[in-house]
């Protein structure tokens, strides 16, 4: 990204972030975290030739395993999660349970199709591979890599306007604060936040954040084991009607495969990374069917999305308010990139005119959490229409296009596979949640009471 000369600290932070680096930077760069929300976006200022460019070429990074498996399970337990009990109290428990290992074993195949994809164009003489959006620039040129980051920046305003959505949403349950009013009351502060210009200002938020969003979420589990011995309702098994709502959810939960090359790349072990990344999901896949199931048995077929709206008493408001605050101060961290991406995109260099701009956005991401209230709803057209593409379609389609005529038959099985999936379940998807959201925004339907 284009960044003002006379700010060399936040140079360093964006083109590390981003995954770019200066010769006379490369020394101070290397001892920098790999931002996690960040990092999937690829600067401007790129070479855009073969070979010769200023990338690891295969180098380890400096991030201990770890390091790396505390960030993997940070960027991937987040808010969708909330939403799962709910979308197994509609699909049921072993059907749910089901999905999410399935969503996780091609979400992981995925990741590893990119890995591969990079292994593959770095043989090729390319070394400047170092996110996602580099990928799709070699692959399809220039206009893969703004296919890419498009669809980046729409996902992360997506992930953004969820928080929204739910702290819109638990207010109304603690204080009976109308979400009008939430929607019109969070956007002084994140104006502010927002319009700081350093990673490491923000640093402080973002780690209070993470404390408040783990903390949250350990009580809600906790919570859902003591509700157990109180619903003595059956638990459904299967119910298929629900099958793409609970796919496009946990796809919604699984979304990260942007994340992947740079946490390969900070890693100082990045032979081990597959291996690694394997375990942390599949431990991350189990918490998921273990919060789905604990809630819905919990709280049974009245279930709501997220869970924690069926929580009462202090503790729940406690947990409420520590999860609204984490993320609360998530939201600048995750619009941090989609800014600076959209800023370069609309030609905006700074000023009052940037800082007016990114109000906006602000204000736009509020006035579409105040029109769709359903948290659960929303996650779901975000997962179907926009996961769906980023996480199976994408890294499928640019690992063929990188092998060419080497593709193997079963290369092309599993790549063609992974492109059906995504375009089938996706493309159904989004029409069943296009259909729930108009029912929501425009005839006012409560979904979670039907």
């Amino acid at each position: 990204m284009r960044v003002a000369p006379s700010e060399v600290d936040d140079e360093i932070e964006m083109k590390t972030l981003l995954g770019g680096e200066d010769d006379e930077l490369a020394e101070d760069v290397t001892e920098l975290p790999v931002d996690p929300t960040v990092a999937p976006f690829t600067p401007s200022k790129r070479k855009t030739g073969g070979g010769g460019g200023h990338g690891h070429g295969g180098a380890p990074g400096t991030a201990s395993p770890s390091s790396v498996a505390a960030n993997i399970f940070i960027s991937f337990v987040g808010a969708g999660i909330l939403g799962l009990p709910s979308a197994f109290s509609k699909g049921g428990w072993i059907l749910s349970s089901a999905v999410t290992a399935i969503v996780c074993l091609l979400s992981v195949k995925a990741m590893m199709l990119l890995i591969e994809t990079r292994k593959i164009l770095e043989l090729k003489g390319h070394t400047d591979v170092e996110g996602y959006g580099d990928v799709g620039r070699i692959v399809s040129g220039v206009r893969g890599e703004n296919l890419v980051n498009l669809f980046l920046v729409i996902s992360q305003t997506g992930f953004a306007t969820a928080y929204i959505i739910f702290i819109s949403r638990n207010l109304l349950s603690v204080f009976g604060m109308p979400s009008l009013l939430t929607a019109i009351c969070v956007i002084p502060f994140l104006s502010y936040l927002v319009n700081l210009r350093s990673m490491s200002r923000l640093a402080p938020f973002s780690l209070f954040a993470d404390f408040a969003n783990i903390l949250g979420l350990f009580i809600v589990f906790v919570q859902d084991v003591t509700y157990l011995p109180l619903n003595h309702e059956h638990i459904t098994a299967f119910n298929f009607s629900y099958l793409l709502y609970v796919t496009s959810v946990t796809v919604y939960c699984f979304e990260g495969v942007g994340l992947i090359l740079p946490l390969e790349s900070s890693s100082t072990d990045r032979k081990g990374f597959p291996r690694l990344l394997t375990i942390v999901l599949a431990s991350i896949t189990c918490l998921m069917v273990c919060f789905g199931t604990l809630g819905y048995m919990g709280f049974g077929h009245g279930t709501l999305s997220p869970i924690t709206l069926n929580l009462s008493g202090p503790t729940a408001t406690l947990v409420k308010l520590s999860l609204c605050t984490g993320l609360y101060l998530t939201y600048p961290v995750m619009m941090f990139p989609v800014n600076t991406v959209l800023e370069e995109v609309f030609s905006i260099s700074g000023g009052s005119k940037s800082i007016r701009f990114r109000v906006v956005v602000v204000i736009a991401t509020s006035f579409v959490a105040w029109s769709v209230p359903d948290f659960g709803v929303f996650i779901a057209f975000v997962g179907a229409s926009i996961c769906m593409i980023l996480g199976f379609v994408m890294p499928a389609y640019f690992h063929l296009r990188a092998l060419d005529d080497e593709a193997t038959s079963k290369q092309k099985a599993v790549d063609y596979g992974l492109i059906a999936f995504g375009v089938v379940m996706g493309s159904l998807g989004t029409l069943e949640s296009g259909k729930d959201l108009i029912d929501v925004v425009v005839f006012g339907k409560d979904l979670d009471a039907e």
